[in-house]
């Protein structure tokens, strides 16, 4: 752990052995320097590069404020837990004496004004603020009047101007930019759902509270956690002329005028934001234009990028439908230097492309466009990147993990794990068909020999599933213990009759791979570490972190590997949100997308399992109505609800006395009313 590690992580006292180490190496009885530092010290170069004055070395970080968690009642439209309303942007940083901004790292429509474009001065966009504690250095305390030093170290806020000082403390309790409707995901939800809300100063400074800090300066990502308060939604009651403006939907039935009541919360409702920054990494994506023809034949997500001309203003063929997807490929552009990424192919640039000419160009029909030649038989022109693409015979896909994230019901982790791997090999087969399709393009020789790919219909498909699934439980050593699982594929495969291209599937890396929150240790390499004990399990984890009193020593255990967040930019995510929320959809998938190229740089699958609950009981009830075990009266008075209730309440262990029956609950309702018969 580095010096700036323990400052962000620990608190006064805390010894900076490494420091102590380098200082006390010509007097060997001397002490480690006590420990002055506050938490959360954090240096300026990881905001501003090393060069505190200049703009030239300051890294880009992604941003998001991801709504993690929202209390029940909440009834306006939008308001819950991964919300549709939750745009991904581009930041630099810029430190002035009182305030962190975060500024837009690009023009907010390309070929405008140029703020944010990279000039000298930081003059994009804001996208949040933060305010400024202190600057400082740390250093040894000295005696003011001898200069002598003393085996303290500090924070010197005096001896060097502000903008010298190496580190700040910033108060990130509050992001002071909340009328950003482009960036700020509250914002949005006032313009999307009429929510009217109050920003709350909210700080955690416990490192096992759930929403404390984050700060991974080693991996460029970290992210705070803030509160706010969303307003009772009122409804116009101006237009009837009784003297009532505005109403509380709360207190009106859902079919008068969109009532909410008795669902919806009288009371503000609590919403938990999380805001996450993680350093722009070059992952090699190929960006893709989805214009109308192409939407025609196959829709998709897709980002707006819109674009200005000096002589026509804003125009359709500067604005771009960047398509939402994953890179799967470990490298999608041709290079001399693949391991760097240097010395690509350039394409439509003045020197590639004559005036006029389209950079997509293939004027003898070969299947590869004439400026990428070199760069092998397939390659194409990315003209966002200029540079030529790696042909699809060359390329080779990676495993990208996927988290079934914190807080998530363990009860739908098999589940989720199935519909991942089908997910897996549809994007198997994508990458197979690609590899088949420019083969076949470009005249190549023994193609379906070289990229073998089935071509029925769903009973291939189904096939491929199955045999996968088998085979990445022999890689995963959870079956087929110690065999070969590329020879297992083509044992299995042969002997059921299946299409070669189906084994040949199989026996592809795999593409996504679902793992636990906290990772456990049978998990495939992919999710990394560090991870669970042998023997112990995710919800072991889950069970413990939701219960007051719970085990140290096992809470100690799950929170020494690697847990993911909601809300956390540094992986893909599945949510199987637990608690039932009022205005929730069955699932939504709000993957963190890159607004400059359509990449995802983070997924984020939901599902609310409460609504898996209500769908799945309706269909039982109304297969038990059709089977003749409830009867119409049954239902019309909804006795098996109520009987449902009832033992779902005595199973919840309601207190130390037993239960009342029916009969007895009838009774004393009566003598309460008088005496009067209650019928229950």
């Amino acid at each position: 752990m580095t010096r700036t590690a323990k400052w962000i992580q620990g608190g006064a006292g805390v010894l900076a052995v490494a420091l102590a180490a380098g200082l006390s190496a010509g007097c060997a009885e001397e002490r480690d320097p006590v420990d002055r530092v506050q938490p959360y010290a954090l240096p300026k170069s990881f905001f501003v590069g090393e060069d505190f004055l200049s703009t030239t070395d300051d890294p880009e970080f992604w941003y998001q404020a991801t709504l993690v968690d929202v209390g029940y009642g909440a009834a306006q439209d939008g308001l819950f837990t991964s919300t549709y309303a939750q745009p991904v942007a581009r930041l630099r940083w810029q430190i002035t004496e009182d305030y962190l901004i975060g500024r837009l790292s690009y023009e907010r429509v390309e070929g405008t004004d140029g703020r944010g474009a990279g000039g000298p001065t930081e003059d994009g966009v804001i996208v949040v603020a933060y305010k400024i504690k202190s600057h400082f250095d740390i250093v040894r305390a000295y005696n003011p009047t001898t200069g002598e030093q003393l085996n303290v170290l500090e924070e010197n806020t005096t001896d060097r101007p502000w903008y010298e000082r190496e580190y700040i403390r910033v108060d990130w309790s509050k992001n002071l930019n909340v009328d950003s409707y482009d960036f700020d995901t509250l914002s949005l939800l006032g313009v999307y759902g009429g929510i009217t809300y109050e920003p709350l100063a909210y700080d955690v400074t416990d490192p096992n509270d759930p929403d404390a800090p984050v700060f991974d300066l080693e991996h460029g990502y970290f992210d705070v956690t803030n509160k706010a308060f969303a307003q009772p939604e009122l409804i116009d009651l101006s237009s009837f002329g009784w003297g009532i403006d505005q109403f509380p939907a709360c207190f009106l039935d859902p079919d008068f005028l969109g009532g909410t009541g008795p669902s919806g919360s009288c009371n503000p409702v609590e919403l938990t934001i999380r805001q996450s920054f993680r350093r722009v990494e070059d992952h090699d994506y190929e960006p893709v234009h989805w214009d109308g023809y192409r939407f025609q034949a196959y829709g998709g997500f897709y980002t707006d990028r819109y674009g200005y001309a000096r002589n026509y203003g804003m125009s359709d063929d500067l604005w771009y439908r960047l398509l939402d997807r994953h890179q799967i490929w470990e490298r999608t552009h041709y290079y001399g230097d693949p391991e760097t990424m240097s010395d690509p192919i350039e394409c439509y640039t003045p020197a590639t492309t004559p005036f006029g000419a389209d950079p997509h160009r293939d004027e003898n029909g070969d299947g590869t466009e004439d400026e990428c030649a070199a760069a092998g038989p397939g390659s194409r022109c990315d003209t966002f990147r200029q540079r030529c693409t790696l042909p699809y015979a060359e390329r080779r896909t990676k495993t990208v993990p996927w988290y079934f994230a914190h807080d998530s019901n363990q009860d739908y982790f098999e589940a989720t794990e199935e519909a991942a791997h089908q997910w897996d090999v549809a994007l198997r087969v994508a990458a197979r068909s690609a590899q088949y399709a420019e083969c076949q393009a470009v005249g190549g020789a023994d193609c379906a020999a070289r990229f073998p790919i089935f071509t029925g219909q769903m009973d291939d498909y189904q096939d491929a599933i199955w045999l996968s699934t088998e085979v990445d439980a022999c890689r995963h050593g959870r079956a087929y213990a110690g065999q070969d699982c590329d020879a297992l594929a083509e044992r299995l495969g042969t002997e059921r009759g299946f299409d070669p291209g189906v084994i040949a599937v199989a026996r592809m890396p795999e593409v996504i791979v679902l793992c636990h929150s906290p990772v456990e240790a049978g998990d495939p390499e992919a999710c990394g570490g560090p991870r669970l004990p042998a023997g112990r399990t995710a919800a072991e984890c889950e069970a413990a972190y939701r219960q007051a009193a719970a085990d140290p020593e096992l809470l100690a255990t799950c929170r020494a590997a690697l847990n993911v967040r909601r809300g956390d930019l540094r992986y893909h995510q599945v949510n199987a949100i637990r608690n039932p929320q009022t205005p929730s959809p069955w699932g939504i998938m709000v993957d963190s997308i890159d607004p400059l190229t359509g990449e995802s740089i983070a997924a984020s699958v939901n599902v609310w399992t409460h609504v898996n609950d209500l769908w799945s009981q309706e269909v039982i009830d109304k297969l038990r109505y059709l089977a003749g075990e409830f009867t119409t009266e049954d239902v019309t008075e909804g006795e098996f609800v109520r009987d449902w209730s009832l033992a779902q309440a005595a199973a919840s262990g309601g207190g130390v006395l037993p239960q009342l029956t029916r009969e007895q609950l009838a009774e004393r309702l009566g003598a309460a009313a008088g005496g009067r018969p209650v019928t229950l």
